[in-house]
């Protein structure tokens, strides 16, 4: 059984050892969120504690349902998010499954969540894809690349890039409260941007430069790699600050106010209102330059994600890319990928739309390998909210010169 509790949805599920779900139960808190516009630490610990006891027995019941017969007892193990997420919803899953894997005298499994990520794709495909692979996790918490490596039945991760500031899903969910639109933020744009013109305006990227290692410590990214070598890591803050400055110069603030006012009565009206109901329902409130900032918005971010995977990919030898998190169900993100993934030639994998926001199945599958090896967490296990998953950067060969940019 796994139990993920990291942010703002509960989640418990029960996976065989092939991978097969037999439950996934997931207690969402999108509508009490979205009267904040975001995420309310406090207020996701609460819910939780609401949650999970009726979330565990539901996974259970529906379990015993697809596999008569089958009770607690009859579980091999007990896994949990042990981080990285919010400290008080983690405590929340682990306080919980200790208790649970004590009473049922079972061993306890300590699960990274972003590795949790990857294993939705890999419950889902197996292991057909040659090794190493190159694992994007992009979420509103998370964006990571991963070069993952699997041996004799377990896996080990290197971080190769990771955001020095937003998440890709949190620019998302944030550019989408500046324009007034309803939470989470990532459908709505993923759903607007396709009526919008995504050449209206144009985004740049600066070239993050690599980070030195701290006074007195070794490179983090390996012993000899060069300073001045090509960096892999992300940064959303700027072009979420470039779309509010465009907000103010061309005088949308009007405009936005008007459509926030528009959309929290009609979401009042319907709270399951999505964006294309909204656009058919308030089409004077979507004008044409709202939806150019829109989908050039999605087309920059998208464009940035990719660039810096594929280079990741060829310049670490990549066999095959594994893209994970909540903003991989966008679909323009999952239709570019596909498309220079077949160009270059190499293969791509996302998990169902059901597995890509959290879940506890992802949770469950990441478990396995470590039950089979007998990683067990010990007593003292406690939630860590910056948790890291794997080593830091690795040595990579240049000896090819990378492809033009995307």
């Amino acid at each position: 059984m796994g139990i993920e509790s990291s942010c703002d949805e509960t989640a418990a599920a029960v996976v065989r050892s092939d991978g097969t779900v037999l439950a996934n139960v997931v207690a969402s808190q999108i509508a009490l969120h979205a009267n904040y516009g975001g995420v309310v630490p406090e207020l996701a610990s609460r819910e939780h504690l609401r949650n999970i006891v009726p979330v565990v027995r539901a996974a259970m019941a529906e379990a015993a349902r697809m596999q008569p017969g089958l009770a607690f007892a009859g579980l091999d193990a007990i896994a949990v998010t042990e981080g990285p997420g919010l400290a008080g919803a983690l405590l929340v899953g682990i306080t919980y499954a200790k208790a649970l894997a004590l009473g049922l005298n079972k061993p306890l499994i300590a699960v990274n969540h972003l590795e949790g990520h990857i294993h939705a794709v890999l419950m889902e495909r197996g292991v057909e894809m040659q090794i190493p692979l190159l694992a994007l996790v992009v979420s509103g918490g998370h964006t990571h690349l991963y070069l993952a490596e699997e041996n004799e039945g377990a896996w080990r991760y290197r971080n190769v890039g990771r955001t020095v500031d937003d998440a890709a899903g949190e620019a998302f969910d944030k550019v989408a409260k500046l324009l007034g639109l309803g939470y989470p933020g990532g459908p709505w744009m993923d759903a607007l941007a396709a009526h919008g013109d995504p050449r209206a305006v144009e985004f740049h990227f600066g070239q993050i430069k690599p980070r030195a290692p701290r006074p007195g410590t070794v490179n983090k990214k390996a012993p000899g790699l060069p300073a001045d070598g090509p960096t892999f890591d992300f940064s959303f803050s700027g072009i979420k600050t470039a779309v509010l400055r465009y907000i103010q110069t061309h005088g949308m603030a009007a405009c936005v106010e008007a459509r926030r006012s528009a959309l929290a009565e009609a979401l009042r009206a319907n709270p399951a209102m999505k964006a294309s109901d909204a656009l058919a329902l308030l089409p004077d409130r979507f004008d044409r330059q709202t939806l150019g900032l829109i989908a050039s918005f999605q087309y920059a971010v998208v464009g940035n994600l990719m660039r810096q995977t594929f280079a990741a990919a060829q310049a670490f030898g990549a066999r095959g890319i594994l893209v994970s998190g909540g903003v991989s169900a966008n679909s323009e993100l999952r239709r570019r990928f596909t498309q220079e993934a077949a160009r270059r030639g190499l293969p791509v994998a996302f998990p169902t739309l059901a597995m890509s926001t959290d879940n506890a199945a992802m949770i469950a599958a990441a478990a396995w390998p470590k039950f089979c090896a007998g990683e067990f967490a010990k007593e003292g296990l406690v939630a860590t909210p910056q948790l890291r998953l794997g080593q830091g950067y690795p040595m990579y060969d240049l000896t090819e010169p990378l492809t033009e940019q995307i």
